[in-house]
């Protein structure tokens, strides 16, 4: 399941069960393929599998103010990415999300056939880093979200749901870093804080770390400029990197300490992938400092095979270049490669159990 991007529950049971729905879906998905493509049926189930992999991939990254779309070929080449602003501000009114919502998929969006082409969203949650309410952009996002199914079916494409916390594994982006203490924060306050001085602790790093991050982030965007024939702009000296005051930390509520660090987590996240797309993009500009950091995903998860990077036009680099929400690009296109990871995965676990007595899913 891991190596299919598949999210893994709680049980045996339910593991089974998902493994064994999503075996006999791609196998029928891998045959209609397979059918469109030779227009004939496939004599050995093998030849058929090897079908499954999609010749296109268009994955999206829900906003309804920053939608982000990736248009990714086989051998990496991207076809289209670019973010779209589908509402000014959040609203209810389902006439008007509807209308967008269609506006967007017939005009914006390339449409291919499902026998080529496979749509992914990034999957929405009403609560995510712990938060007990749920906002009205989120909601929102929802909507928008569930729209986007509707019109894409309807227009017959085959689309699929990613696992955005999968992604964020995949390509070493979670926060690893809170087991990362350093020797002169091994014991920075009394054991009977408990939870609140690691939370203190934690937020310590992630600031320093944040500060590396960005200082990391500058740099090759400053070198994107010199490979792209512009001139970079002129920064402010960046401070050294030092951290909260874990005294000033441990004075503040939980409550308050939770927030901060959840919302630290989310900003070294983006920088982070800001920083790994920034180094593809670098590596196929042929710039200096393009290799990828250090938490960047290893050789073997690199779905691309035997191509290094991915192919950007350079319209497409100077357009990021120019992009205030890097983020979003960034979150389409590390989807659209983790998902190509996975699907080349598919074939060989099809090879082996495809054949097998599995109960179908509706039995």
């Amino acid at each position: 399941m891991r190596q299919c991007g598949l999210a893994q529950g709680t049980t045996k049971a339910h593991k089974a069960a998902a493994l064994g729905a999503f075996i006999w879906s791609s196998q029928a998905l891998a045959q209609r393929r397979y059918a469109g493509q030779r227009r004939r049926a496939a004599r050995k189930a093998a030849t058929a599998h090897a079908a499954f992999v999609a010749d296109e991939v268009v994955s999206i990254d829900i906003g309804f103010r920053n939608l982000a779309f990736a248009h990714v070929s086989r051998d990496g080449r991207v076809l289209a990415w670019r973010r779209v602003e589908l509402l000014g501000e959040a609203t209810f009114e389902p006439w008007t999300l509807a209308a967008v919502v269609e506006r967007f998929v017939r005009s914006v969006l390339p449409i291919r056939p499902a026998a080529k082409c496979t749509y992914i969203i990034e999957h929405q949650r009403f609560r995510s880093q712990g938060s007990a309410s749920v906002t009205d952009s989120v909601m929102v996002n929802n909507l928008v979200e569930a729209l986007l199914y509707a019109n894409l079916r309807h227009c017959g494409v085959h689309v699929e749901p990613v696992n955005p916390t999968l992604v964020s594994v995949h390509w070493q982006l979670s926060a690893a870093w809170e087991a990362q203490a350093g020797p002169e924060e091994a014991a920075p306050a009394q054991d009977r804080l408990g939870k609140k001085a690691d939370a203190a602790q934690a937020i310590a790093r992630m600031d320093r770390l944040l500060e590396e991050q960005r200082q990391t982030t500058g740099r090759q965007q400053d070198a994107l400029a010199r490979a792209l024939g512009l001139t970079p702009p002129r920064r402010r000296s960046a401070r050294a990197a030092g951290g909260r005051d874990l005294d000033g930390l441990l004075q503040r509520g939980a409550a308050y300490l939770g927030s901060l660090r959840d919302t630290r987590r989310r900003l070294v996240k983006k920088e982070r992938s800001v920083a790994l797309v920034q180094s593809w993009i670098l590596a196929f500009l042929g710039a200096e400092s393009a290799a990828p950091p250090a938490h960047g995903a290893a050789a073997d998860t690199w779905p691309f095979s035997p191509r290094r990077h991915l192919a950007f036009s350079a319209e497409m680099a100077r357009a990021f270049y120019a992009e205030k929400k890097k983020d979003d690009l960034c979150d389409c296109i590390l989807q659209a490669a983790a998902w190509y990871h996975w699907q080349r995965a598919v074939p060989a676990i099809l090879d082996a159990y495809g054949s097998m007595q599995l109960a179908r899913p509706d039995a």
